[in-house]
Order: structure tokens, then sequence, then C-alpha cells
């Protein structure tokens, strides 16, 4: 069994995740630049540990955005920084 399949969050306090809200005085490249260095930090640096953990950090409309994305419209983290990009 792929190890990135079973992910799990022993060592990240949800209370140390930034957040994004999706509104407009947020910038989305500061959110994803800060997420990227936080998952560094904590050894979360696949693609699938990063795909796992984003949507703990998206709150309001931007959850619901990324929660209707169709099935497997996301693939890796450098396709879900392009959709993200696309939307905020």
């Amino acid at each position: 069994m792929d190890p990135d399949t079973q992910v799990q969050m022993k060592n990240i306090s949800k209370s140390s995740l930034p957040h994004f809200y999706g509104k407009v005085h947020e910038d989305a490249d500061s959110f994803l630049f800060e997420f990227d260095i936080l998952c560094t930090s904590y050894d979360f640096s696949s693609d699938a540990k990063k795909l796992k953990l984003i949507p703990l950090t998206l709150k309001d409309a931007t959850l619901h955005w990324f929660m209707r994305l169709v099935g497997n419209i996301i693939s890796s983290w450098e396709k879900m920084k392009r959709v993200f990009f696309s939307k905020h």
C-alpha cells in the first residue's frame, strides 16, 4: 500500500494552519506560500499529503468552491495551485 494514501496529521496542530476565506483583501499567493512552508516543516511535502490537508485550511465560500470541484479534477499539487489561482 502506498504510504501517501494513509495521511495522518499526527504532528500538525489545526490552530497552526493558515486559513483562506476567499475575501478580496486576502492574498492567495501568500496563503499558498505559507501553506507550503508549513507542509515542508512538518514533512507533509508530498502531493497526496498536501491535497489531504488543504481542505482544512479553506473556509466559507472557498471551502464550498473546493468541495464542488468535479471528482478527480485535482490530481497533483501543481494542478491544485493552478485551479486555486484561477479562482482567486
